[in-house]
């Protein structure tokens, strides 16, 4: 019996990698990758096809054709098994594609400072409204490394996401 765990991995790996050929809701998360994040699914993609080839494993080459030409659903679940099953057997591919996963996780993630590394002899931060625009995970911050040797006001902060 399969590992929980890697089963879970595999779809994960399988849907940010072929995220821009899924068709089904599976893929709108990963969708909506931009830049670096993108970048590096691709990547992914490109680790995961070169297994498949080098190991010349025909039914995982043909599920990834159909996934890359239809979006089917059906090609992405068998891709997830194969997948599955080759990194039970390979440890190391395993780790590898995890490290790509939080890679792509980690550069996904919107990250807003305001205010930061201030050294001052007072200071005054008035009407600051943080947004995030786009969905995902974020991290907001007002106020990071700051020095004041005499008075340090903040009114009015808003941080919205």
């Amino acid at each position: 019996m399969n590992d929980p765990i890697v089963a879970v991995a595999a779809a994960e790996v399988v849907k940010l990698a072929f995220n821009e050929f899924i068709k089904t809701s599976a893929g709108e998360t990963a969708k909506k990758l931009t830049g670096e994040a993108l970048t590096k699914a691709g990547e992914l993609r490109h680790r995961v096809v070169s297994w498949f080839q080098n190991k010349q494993h025909e039914k995982a080459e043909k599920a990834i054709v159909v996934i890359q030409e239809k979006g089917s659903s059906e090609a992405v679940n068998k891709l997830t098994t194969y997948l599955d099953d080759e990194m039970e057997a390979e440890p190391v591919f395993a780790q590898d594609l995890e490290d790509f996963v939080k890679q792509i996780h980690e550069l996904s993630i919107t990250r807003q400072t305001v205010a930061s590394n201030i050294k001052a002899g007072e200071l005054e931060v008035t009407n600051i409204i943080q947004r995030v625009k786009r969905e995902g995970d974020s991290i907001q911050t007002i106020g990071k490394d700051i020095e004041v040797a005499g008075k340090a006001v903040f009114q009015d902060l808003k941080q919205e996401g």
